[in-house]
């Protein structure tokens, strides 16, 4: 009996071992395949931006669909910020840099006329429903975005993103919002589609429109003065000399004057 229950307990020992060898040996191998998903690809630095703009999109809700759509936008422009800086660090055109940096600008302003915006009140899950199609097909869209370089993979990826914008105020505008929002909708869909046009310009081959402008609007520099000799100075003409008029003679009188011609 007490053999039976000694090799019970050795056997329990090794299985209890080879338990925590298998657990142990499992463990590293999870936490490489968690740094391997989260380590940056050389071919898209801007995945792991996509990545968590989609999620934080898809997880914003506010407390209607106007609200949902604000907190959308945010984290929607946020992303376009992050991508933009990941931009800056990669070795990116002039044009393309310069447009990663008014990008910077432009969102993050808007970001704050956006958070004015923002409700307090218990989120209702509901509110979010007409924005899923514009956020999935954008997602979709911007991870299949790539080009020849990565100033092209960039400009892609933006366009993805602005037309995503667009797609998003439309279906705001779609579902009735009204007062300050509607406002907002209207100048950010303006904003997004006036940068999705320079995007798809700027991928045609066109210079970025505000470096063209502030080309036109330096001023040109003066042409050198001409050489020439000095005009000869005008002589004063000296002044005619003031002459005295001659008096006319006096008319002689007539002989016939005063004389009475009708006795003749």
């Amino acid at each position: 009996m007490r053999r039976i229950i000694s090799t019970a307990i050795a056997l329990g020992a090794a299985l209890a071992a080879a338990g925590c060898g298998s657990n142990e040996e499992a463990e590293p191998a999870a936490t490489e395949q968690a740094d391997a998903a989260d380590a940056v690809d050389p071919n898209n630095p801007f995945a792991a931006a996509e990545k968590k703009m989609n999620d934080e999109m898809m997880a914003a809700v506010g407390t209607d669909v106007g609200d949902s759509w604000v907190r959308k936008m945010i984290v929607h422009h946020q992303g376009a910020i992050d991508m933009s800086r990941i931009g800056l660090q990669q070795n990116v055109s002039d044009h393309v840099r310069q447009m990663a940096q008014e990008s910077i600008d432009k969102q993050s302003a808007e970001v704050e006329a956006l958070r004015k915006l923002v409700k307090e009140g218990s989120p209702n899950p509901q509110s979010g429903q007409p924005f899923q199609a514009a956020m999935t097909e954008m997602q979709q869209e911007m991870m299949a975005a790539s080009g020849a370089d990565i100033s092209e993979t960039f400009m892609r990826k933006m366009l993805a993103h602005h037309e995503g914008g667009v797609a998003l105020s439309d279906a705001a505008l779609a579902s009735g919002v009204t007062g300050a929002v509607r406002e907002q909708v209207n100048k950010t869909r303006a904003g997004q589609q006036e940068e999705a046009e320079m995007t798809r310009a700027m991928l045609n081959g066109e210079p970025m429109p505000s470096a063209t402008r502030a080309s036109a609007a330096e001023p040109a520099a003066p042409a050198p003065a001409a050489t020439s000799r000095p005009a000869p100075a005008r002589s004063t003409p000296s002044p005619r000399p003031t002459q005295t008029p001659t008096p006319e003679p006096a008319a002689e009188a007539d002989e016939h004057a005063g004389h009475n011609m009708s006795g003749q």
